[in-house]
């Protein structure tokens, strides 16, 4: 069984940092043949940690759009909505390759390899397939260097 976790790409979270990944993900759906696909969207809520904490109250239910997905996905995804930077409910996931692909790699990316990691999965986290809306991430290097550490030699790969 081979799983990918299409990460929050919601149109709120693309701009010219991580435009890329609608055309490097949709090209990855088409080559690439996966038995399951799930696709996380953030909803924020007006009583959040992100609100509370962070001060951050986009992508409220009804904004606009921006919780829109900015990639066409495959009739066969499930969507999760999830109100965290992990996945709700790690058990969606069985256990076998799981690819991940996405944004933001410096935090929701980042956090649900950390699931997968502790539900004794190894994340293959796609290159040139996530990326990071914000002005000032943490360098790629610097994200696949922690990945590598944390996760194995194998956890950053090219499809």
């Amino acid at each position: 069984m081979n799983t990918l976790i299409i990460v929050d790409m919601q149109k709120g979270f693309i701009t010219k940092n991580n435009d890329f990944l609608i055309k490097n993900i949709e090209n990855l759906l088409k080559s690439v043949k996966f038995d399951k696909i799930i696709a996380t969207k953030f909803i924020n809520k007006k009583d959040s940690q992100y609100v509370k904490f962070l001060n951050y109250s986009r992508f409220m239910e009804k904004d606009g759009g921006g919780t829109d997905f900015a990639i066409k996905l495959p009739k066969k995804s499930i969507e999760v909505i999830k109100t965290s930077y992990g996945l709700p409910d790690i058990f969606l996931i069985e256990k076998g390759e799981v690819y991940i692909c996405g944004t933001d790699y410096d935090s929701c990316v980042l956090s649900i390899c950390f699931q997968l990691f502790d539900y004794g999965i190894q994340p293959k986290i796609i290159r040139n397939c996530v990326g990071s809306h914000s002005l000032n991430p943490i360098p790629f290097v610097d994200f696949e260097k922690m990945c590598r550490k944390n996760f194995g030699e194998n956890s950053i790969i090219d499809l």
